[in-house]
């Protein structure tokens, strides 16, 4: 099934989604892998080991704990893992959602939950404990493995490489001096090569939980520099983890706000609505027939209390608003049921809101204002002679290249700055253009006595 243009903006523009990440990431990973490769290929296979198993722990790890524990220690417990603790916040909000649940099935499973509040939400805290850290000892274990797997390999070939110069010393001898051919093959046979390996490092840290997005990513910066097994590979992790955190979690959000800015100074056009409203035709027919205005009037006399808004977004699906904000996945609908066969099937909605899923009520207000500032972004834009069509068509335009430009920003730097940065360092300095590591395997084979 072909994927819109509107769709992949859309999902590249979501602050929330982990695809933009990814994107940024892989940038990373692949210019750190080429710029390890430069330098050795040990050190590029190193690195790529490194690289490719974090971003998998990364993506995967959390999510696919959570779902073993969803189908375990949940489904035991009896509650239904879908619904989110968020929802007990609010007494008032709480009950609306049991009364406009989708199905009784679900209603069942709500009232449970607020019979045993307390064993819920310590079941929901532990999902959290647990996939956060499992994921962690998870990436502690690849650097463990990653370390001993290049030393092996390193120590290997070095003797390899030894054994093959010495073997071809032999054979140049050995047409000249018979008796330094003896001597030569009695002492090689007498020393036995000693495959000990160096041991890792690896030290487990103490950490408490929270519920924050960055402690994975924190864990993996603190083992990557913990473990370091040498101040070169210390400094280009520092390096590395520098850039990482600053144009994956922070640059991105700045680099969009200020072109959003630029938008609407420079054009008088507002782009912070999700790519699927601005490039959906929906919300330009409401401009131009004016039925805009009866939406924002009715979700602004709602807006009230929480309670009585979030009754509204159940009982008026046909609001502007309300559209918009399903449409950008703030409000989430329910499931069509799937049969085990279907499992690859695209999944399927009703026009219920699922009241499981929390719903942040000041991102729908975010959403109303949004479309309020555009809305008279509109208007004015008719006045100086600017049809629909032409505004609109700015408006997603735009919207694109500010996409375009944070993910762009941060995979150059990322793929491109961070890793050139760090190869620069190495071949810049003679003494530091060689992998650290094998440098220290090889000192180490001569004081065994394996190869001189």
């Amino acid at each position: 099934m072909a994927i819109s243009t509107a769709a992949i903006f859309s999902t590249l523009g979501n602050p929330n989604s982990l695809v933009p990440l990814a994107v940024k990431d892989l940038a990373g990973t692949t210019g750190m892998t080429v710029g390890s490769y430069i330098t050795g290929k040990e050190e590029g296979k190193d690195r790529l080991i490194d690289e490719v198993g974090t971003e998998i722990i990364w993506l995967l790890g959390i999510p696919a704990l959570k779902w073993v524990y969803d189908k375990t220690v949940f489904k035991a417990s009896g509650f239904d893992s879908k619904f989110d603790p968020r929802n007990l916040n609010d007494k008032e909000v709480f009950q609306k959602i049991k009364e406009y649940a989708p199905d009784e099935k679900i209603k069942q499973g709500i009232e449970n939950i607020e019979k045993n509040q307390k064993k819920f939400k310590n079941t929901a805290s532990g999902r959290f404990i647990v996939s956060t850290a499992l994921t962690i000892a998870g990436y502690i274990l690849l650097t463990k493995f990653k370390q001993k797997y290049t030393e092996k390999q390193i120590r290997k070939n070095l003797i390899d490489e030894y054994n093959k110069n010495q073997l071809t010393l032999q054979e140049e001898n050995k047409q000249s001096k018979s008796e330094k051919t003896s001597e030569s093959q009695s002492i090689n046979s007498n020393t036995e090569p000693s495959f000990k390996g160096l041991g890792s490092l690896v030290e487990y840290f103490a950490f408490s939980p929270v519920r924050n997005m960055y402690i994975l990513e924190g864990a993996i910066t603190t083992t990557r520099l913990k473990d370091s097994r040498s101040p070169q590979e210390f400094i280009g992790y520092a390096i590395k983890e520098a850039f990482a955190w600053t144009f994956l979690y922070f640059a991105g959000g700045k680099i969009q706000k200020a072109i959003e800015k630029n938008a609407k100074e420079k054009y008088n056009k507002s782009i912070g609505l999700d790519a699927r409203v601005l490039e959906g035709g929906e919300l330009k027919k409401s401009f131009e027939n004016g039925t805009i205005e009866k939406s924002l009037a009715e979700f602004k006399e709602a807006s009230t209390s929480n309670a009585k808004l979030y009754e509204f977004l159940h009982k008026n699906p046909d609001n502007i608003i309300v559209k918009t904000a399903k449409k950008s996945d703030i409000i989430a609908l329910y499931p069509k049921e799937k049969k085990w066969y279907q499992i690859f099937k695209k999944t399927q909605y009703t026009d219920k809101i699922d009241t499981r899923k929390f719903i942040d009520l000041e991102d729908v207000k975010g959403v109303e204002n949004k479309i309020k500032e555009l809305y008279s972004q509109y208007k004015n834009s008719l006045k100086n002679g600017e049809t629909a069509e032409k505004f609109f068509a700015g408006v997603k335009k735009l919207k694109r290249k500010s996409i375009i430009a944070n993910i762009g920003c941060c995979a150059l730097a990322l793929g491109v700055i961070s890793p050139g940065i760090m190869l620069a360092k190495r071949l810049l300095f003679k003494d530091d253009a060689e992998f650290q590591t094998k440098r220290d395997i090889r000192e180490q084979l001569i004081q065994e006595g394996v190869i001189v």
